[in-house]
């Protein structure tokens, strides 16, 4: 290969400029994203709280140090180590009935309310989930008081004897959600309730209906059971209704029990509800309310499992258990004639500061030198909906301490770890300059179809 050789004599004095090696000459945009992306991976790893490298600061949020909680609004910060503008769970009821007296300077809620389940079947049917009802935007008035109750589980029920029990109702002010349906024990149709009751394996008997309907302004949620197979010598049994699906229905003789019909998904409300239905998780995040119970049949291995959303499976072998607690989920079956089914689970209120936009600002960091341009690369998720750069969040940095902001237009640079980048690069400082710098989230249009999650944050400049 021919090597040509540039000696010093061959450049002369001027030929390359200063403005030739300018930062703006070479796009390091590229790199730039990869120092962030790295410095949260960094962070990650290390458990670390917000740090600074040269002219950069990093935050994953590990805790809220980072964060200038005096002049950010509506932040909230998950312990999955994000921020959103949901609002803060006020009050969570999950026994009993009282008085929640609605505290100064809210005036207005979300409020999640969910019935007991109704009780398992022996020989087959599941019980139906509790009623779920759903306000997203309901209006209070500080100082009032609002009354609420929860409801309990259903009992469960014996082949050819008594049904599963329906569920109690649960009420918050002017909203009721409706007890889950016990499961048929004979031949006649399962019992109707907020979610419908399951059928009875050993009398091919139909689901109960789901009755829950809108109520006091709230969005209602529930629905029928599943008919049950015929009869021996599997007896599969019908299953539960849930808050998003109809119970299963039992196969033809032989075959398998239906699986309790799936919860839904709150969100904002992962830490009280679940992903278990007992035997298997689905999804993510918590926040599943009012699976419905599972059928079964003479045999564990074709029994059904029971709803995401707290609903029990149905078992052959042994004696199924309540449903999970505060769920609504509805009670499992029982394989065997001369045992009963599972009781359901018990109901919750459950009383959130509305969906809100969010102002996240950070606390600043002094910069070596006065700095004209600055850089910013976050990473967000959507808890709900899908997030548009610009117009459901915006980027602005200071150099002042946040006295004046610059606006930074926001590109997508893909994802990482299941988590988008938002970037902006080289945006020329328009506002006072200083060296105190920061930077100021904004995010907007959220409701509980839109929920913007921020994961990770990089500001630079220079």
């Amino acid at each position: 290969m021919t090597r040509t050789t540039i000696r010093s004599e061959d450049i002369t004095d001027g030929q390359v400029k200063a403005a030739d090696l300018a930062s703006d000459a070479v796009n390091t945009s590229g790199l730039e994203d990869d120092i962030a992306i790295l410095g949260f991976k960094v962070a990650a790893n290390g458990s670390l709280a917000k740090y600074n490298l040269v002219d950069q600061t990093i935050d994953d949020f590990q805790d809220a140090s980072g964060v200038n909680a005096s002049a950010s609004t509506s932040e909230v910060r998950n312990t999955s180590n994000y921020y959103t503008g949901v609002g803060e769970v006020l009050n969570a009821y999950t026994t009993s009935s009282g008085n929640w007296t609605c505290p100064a300077g809210v005036t207005s809620v979300n409020v999640l309310v969910v019935a007991g389940g109704g009780g398992g079947s022996g020989y087959g049917g599941g019980g139906g989930a509790g009623g779920v009802v759903y306000d997203d935007v309901r209006t209070v008035i500080p100082a009032n008081t609002y009354a609420y109750s929860v409801g309990a589980g259903g009992a469960g029920g014996t082949y050819g004897g008594a049904f599963g029990v329906n569920g109690s109702n649960t009420t918050f002010d002017t909203i009721t959600a409706v007890g889950g349906g016990g499961a048929s024990s004979t031949a006649a149709t399962a019992s109707s309730g907020g979610s419908g009751g399951g059928g009875n394996g050993g009398h091919a008997s139909a689901g109960g209906s789901g009755t829950q309907a809108d109520s006091g302004g709230g969005t209602g949620y529930g629905n029928d059971g599943g008919n049950a197979g015929s009869g021996a010598p599997a007896y599969p049994g019908g299953a539960g209704g849930g808050a998003s699906a109809v119970g299963g229905s039992g196969s033809a003789v032989g075959g398998a029990a239906g699986a309790g019909g799936a919860g839904k998904l709150f969100s904002g409300f992962e830490a009280y509800g679940t992903t278990s239905g007992n035997v298997a998780s689905s999804g993510s995040d918590g926040g599943y309310f009012g699976g419905g119970g599972g059928g079964a049949t003479d045999s564990d291995s074709t029994c059904g499992a029971g709803g995401v959303g707290g609903g029990r499976s149905g078992l052959f072998s042994s004696q199924p258990t309540a449903a999970l607690a505060n769920t609504g989920g509805g009670g499992g079956a029982r394989g065997q004639a001369a045992s009963a089914g599972g009781t359901g689970g018990t109901g919750v209120v459950i009383i959130q500061e509305a969906i809100q936009d969010m102002i996240l600002v950070s606390t600043t960091t002094t910069a070596l030198a006065t700095p004209t341009k600055g850089d910013i690369v976050f990473t967000y998720t959507n808890g709900a909906g899908s997030t548009t750069l610009g117009t459901d969040v915006t980027a602005e940095y200071s150099a002042d301490g946040g006295s004046t902001w610059t606006a930074m237009t926001l590109g997508s640079e893909g994802t990482t770890g299941g988590h988008n980048i938002a970037t902006a690069h080289d945006v020329s400082l328009t506002s006072t300059s200083g060296t105190s710098m920061a930077y100021r989230i904004k995010t907007l249009n959220q409701s509980v179809s839109k929920t913007t999650r921020i994961q990770a944050v990089s500001l630079g400049w220079s």
